[in-house]
This record gives structure tokens, C-alpha cells and sequence, in this order.
């Protein structure tokens, strides 16, 4: 048994480890057949010790699972880094309860280490992991949803995002806000309900 990683989806997780430096950074990775073909970085939950500790909420992997059974891909488990350290899970990571681990070690940033491991009676076992070309495999962006949706009434994350940041920063300019007025709903079929 081995993992492969497409070049491009490994570079994802190559360019959020780089980015967050001295942190240790993360995420979830998902696919069929041991092949990873999707990446879903994470923002690290740790309050107190980021560089050199990476913490993720079950919240964060009940998301990470819908979203790979919505992309029919299976879960396969928690990426993150090691900055400073060697490519190897600690303690601390195989008491988390993911059952594989992969694991970049950036210690020589001009030479990463990129590592899997499935985690067996509290053992960690390396298992090979290949980076492969792209060529051949269909990629998908999930950032191409909002080229898909201009004209329509479907918002993309990145444009809730761009929008909720521009009325943040008109609140701190003490700028106007407008909202988009949107018709009225039946509320008889609605189960939204408020106290004021």
C-alpha cells in the first residue's frame, strides 16, 4: 500500500506550511483509492502554543468528512507540520484518533519531507507516499465556483467572504452599510424563528 499526492495538491499543503511560518499549520486530505486528491487547509484552534502544536476541533473534522462525502471521496485524515521538527508524529499526534497522519516536515525548507503514517495500536507505521505529476488527473478548484456562479443568485465562499470584509471595514471607516433587499418569505413554510 502506498498514498499518492498530485504535484499540485501537494504544493497547496507545500505553500500553507511555508506561509505560516514558525506555526505549525494544517488540514484534512481526502480521495479514493489511497490517491489524495483534494486538500482542505484548516486554520490552527491552538489558543496558546501555534508553533509548536497544531490543533483541530471535531467540528473541524465532521466538516472535513461531509465535505469529502459530498465530493465522493473517502476521509483519509489530518496533514500538518512540523517546523522545526523531523517528519514523524509525536505523542501528542497519535492520541488524536486519526487513524492516518501526514506529517511535512519543513526543518530544511529547500529540502521538505513529506511522510505518511496509519497509526495502529498507538504505533505509528510509515506507509510510502509518492508525489506524482498532474498530468492525467482531473483537478478541481473549488475556487471556480465563484466563476460558475457570476449572474446567478448563488454566492460563492470567497464572495461572502470579500463581502462580509468590505461592510467590516466600512464599520471600522464608519462607513454606510447597504444590504441587498431580498423579497419577502412565506413564513408559515419557514421553521426560522426569533425572540425580540
Amino acid at each position: 500500500m502506498q498514498f499518492t499526492i498530485t504535484r499540485r495538491q501537494y504544493n497547496i499543503v507545500l505553500k500553507q506550511g511555508i506561509a505560516n511560518l514558525p506555526r505549525e499549520s494544517g488540514g484534512f486530505l481526502g480521495g479514493n483509492d489511497f490517491k489524495i486528491q483534494a486538500v482542505l487547509p484548516i486554520p490552527n484552534q491552538h489558543l496558546y502554543d501555534e508553533t509548536g502544536t497544531f490543533a483541530f476541533t471535531m467540528e473541524d473534522v465532521d466538516r472535513a468528512h461531509r465535505f469529502f462525502k459530498k465530493h465522493n471521496m473517502r476521509y483519509y485524515g489530518l496533514y500538518h507540520t512540523h517546523p522545526q521538527g523531523i517528519a514523524y508524529p509525536s505523542d501528542t499526534d497519535i492520541k488524536s484518533g486519526q487513524r492516518y497522519h501526514f506529517i511535512l516536515s519543513l526543518r530544511d525548507q529547500d529540502n521538505p519531507h513529506f511522510a505518511a503514517f496509519e497509526v495502529k495500536n498507538n504505533q505509528p507505521i510509515h506507509i510510502p507516499l509518492v508525489i506524482i505529476s498532474d498530468k492525467g488527473h482531473k483537478q478541481v478548484d473549488i475556487h471556480d465556483v465563484a466563476e460558475k456562479t457570476k449572474g446567478s443568485n448563488i454566492q460563492s465562499p470567497d464572495s461572502d467572504a470579500d463581502n462580509l470584509n468590505q461592510r467590516i471595514g466600512n464599520i471600522l471607516d464608519d462607513k454606510p452599510n447597504t444590504y441587498d433587499k431580498l423579497p419577502p418569505t412565506n413564513y408559515f413554510d419557514s421553521d426560522f424563528s426569533t425572540l425580540a
